[in-house]
């Protein structure tokens, strides 16, 4: 594979490493279903100015939602985080002797060098959509091709589960959905689907069809296809959600869309690249099989996946300030594109907000796990994943103000009560718009994290 080095930060790195021996893209559906399933060195950032606009007041309305869909997400992550079974097909993808196996221009590249790959032929970039709402990023969806027809449909990339949904023959859908009577490959296996969000809730069945972002097409991918829809999902503007994370929490129980291009050895290498803007709707993209050097303003940090269930890493320590926050033991942090907020147990969250002169309880205002502070407070908030601190930016912690004029915000730290594990926190894309992130199924499976050119002071 033909790579050449730029003068400038460009364009997309791929690894020209053979991966594991293809095999089939479609797996038998007789593979049992995972149980109790569905139901990331020190660095920090420039303080930054307050949000100053009049009209940036923290609406609770979204959050209080994304709580609940939280709840219900992460209903049984303690039993499925600590006694996972890897699937059968995720345990030979993960054991592949092969997988380690990056080129050196990729070993460069997480090292910090720019450079371009002009073969392209094993990776594909999706872009992505930020859906904003206020002083939010709500959530960021892309466009995937399905079907013998290619029909065009919109997901939300979310790191945090492991299924693909879109609707199908759905008149009560939000969106008009797939049409699968115009696809010469679409199967149905005549097992149910169903997966809840808190209040909101889709159903519908399994089924398989042709999948495809760019040039990378998995046969066969299952999928659910919804025939029912919450109407919690009125305003979404995606079709469907794409689930990022390992297959092991898949309500399927199936390979993911990202598993099988590893199977069947059609991406460069077994990364996906996750680049998320900050309050704009265009520039962010997901890098299937590769890492775009010209996102990153720094090298990768590598952190070890500690449950092959979702991208959980361990969470050792918090400091505000360089002061450390009490902790009364590690807990594991789930990374998730599909989450907005910052979630920790309660007691976390309040010893991290005792650090920061000002701040408030405001359960009356905004509901459980709410805290205010002063706008103009000088931050730097660091989150220890494995053995490296990673900076909280400022401007993404600030959801807003709490009345025009007001010199209180919104904290983007929420504590979570009993009802939460009290060993887990949700790290969502108020972290993750800082850091450029890297999920990797080699070397044992781990998550990478390079200062996002977002952090630009």
């Amino acid at each position: 594979m033909s790579l050449i080095t730029s003068s400038i930060s460009v364009s997309l790195l791929l690894a020209s490493t053979s991966l594991a021996a293809p095999i089939q893209d479609s797996l038998s559906s007789s593979t049992s279903p995972a149980t109790g399933l569905y139901n990331l060195a020190r660095r920090g950032f420039k303080a930054a100015p307050p949000v100053e606009s009049e009209d940036d007041v923290f609406d609770a309305s979204f959050a209080q939602a994304e709580i609940r869909r939280i709840l219900s997400k992460y209903e049984d992550a303690d039993k499925i985080i600590h006694n996972f079974h890897l699937p059968a097909h995720l345990e030979d993808l993960l054991h592949s002797n092969q997988l380690d196996q990056f080129s050196p221009a990729l070993e460069a590249a997480f090292n910090g060098a720019a450079i371009q790959d002009v073969a392209g032929s094993r990776q594909a970039t999706m872009p992505l959509t930020d859906d904003i709402s206020g002083n939010l990023d709500v959530l960021y969806y892309g466009p995937i091709s399905m079907g013998s027809q290619n029909q065009r449909m919109t997901v939300d990339i979310d790191t945090g589960s492991a299924d693909l949904w879109v609707p199908v023959n759905c008149p009560d859908c939000a969106h008009p959905g797939y049409q699968a009577d115009r696809s010469s490959t679409y199967r149905e296996t005549g097992e149910d689907f169903s997966v809840k969000y808190g209040t909101g809730e889709v159903s519908g069945v399994q089924a398989q069809d042709r999948v495809s972002v760019g040039s990378l097409v998995v046969d066969n991918q299952y999928f659910g296809a919804v025939d029912q829809e919450s109407d919690d999902f009125g305003n979404t503007p995606s079709d469907g959600l794409i689930g990022m994370a390992f297959s092991t929490v898949a309500s399927s129980g199936q390979p993911t869309f990202f598993e099988n291009l590893i199977h069947a050895n059609k991406v460069a290498a077994p990364i996906f690249s996750l680049h998320l803007t900050r309050r704009k709707s265009t520039g962010s993209t997901l890098c299937l099989g590769c890492y775009d050097s010209s996102k990153a303003i720094g090298p990768v940090t590598w952190v070890p996946v500690t449950s092959m269930t979702y991208w959980a890493v361990s969470m050792a320590a918090t400091q505000v300030n360089g002061n450390s926050v009490a902790m009364s033991k590690s807990i594991t942090a789930a990374i998730d594109s599909g989450t907005s907020l910052i979630y920790v147990p309660q007691d976390i969250a309040s010893a991290i907000y005792r650090q920061i002169p000002g701040a408030q309880r405001a359960e009356q205002k905004y509901g459980p796990g709410f805290w205010t502070y002063p706008c103009n407070s000088k931050l730097n908030i660091q989150f220890k994943f494995g053995g490296s601190f990673f900076a909280l930016n400022p401007v993404d912690f600030n959801l807003g103000k709490t009345g025009s004029g007001s010199p209180t915000c919104v904290g983007g730290i929420v504590g979570m009560g009993d009802s939460f594990p009290d060993d887990l926190a949700i790290i969502g894309d108020e972290f993750l718009k800082s850091w450029y992130s890297v999920y990797d199924y080699s070397h044992g499976a781990r998550v990478g994290l390079a200062p996002s050119v977002n952090s630009h002071a």
